[in-house]
């Protein structure tokens, strides 16, 4: 799998809506992520692994996961990320989850979409198995 975006929105310290570009960053062949402690370099694999799988290594799912992944002061949050996979086919998987608005500490399902780059636009997949779209 080669990443070549991550939009992030109200996820962990990133309120803020955030674009990280790796297309750059993978014509080298090899990068890596460095910061400062909490600057926010595990969220954005965490964010990678929750869009794919819906699962995090830190949060399982008796862990509240999508609450504690949200931002404190957001009530919404977005994962969209695109990925180029071993047969070269470009995808993107997307997960949005929602604050219930009467209870702070509840979150809804999140809303997972996975697409396919196709004739120059995205195109919805009906099932998505993210395990068999990487390979």
């Amino acid at each position: 799998m080669i990443p070549i975006q991550l939009t992030l929105e109200g996820l962990y310290s990133y309120q803020e809506r955030q674009k990280i570009d790796f297309q750059n960053l993978t014509e080298a062949g090899l990068f890596g992520i460095f910061g400062s402690v909490g600057s926010g370099k595990s969220s954005i694999l965490e964010a990678i692994s929750f869009a794919l799988y819906g699962e995090t290594e830190r949060l399982n799912a008796r862990d509240k996961r999508t609450y504690n992944m949200m931002n404190l002061k957001s009530n919404r949050s977005y994962i969209e990320f695109d990925f180029i996979n071993y047969e070269n086919k470009k995808y993107r998987a997307t997960r949005e989850f929602r604050r219930n608005s009467k209870n702070f500490e509840d979150v809804k399902t999140p809303n997972v979409v996975f697409y396919e780059w196709k004739n120059e636009s995205w195109i919805p997949l009906e099932h998505s198995n993210s395990e068999k779209l990487i390979g």
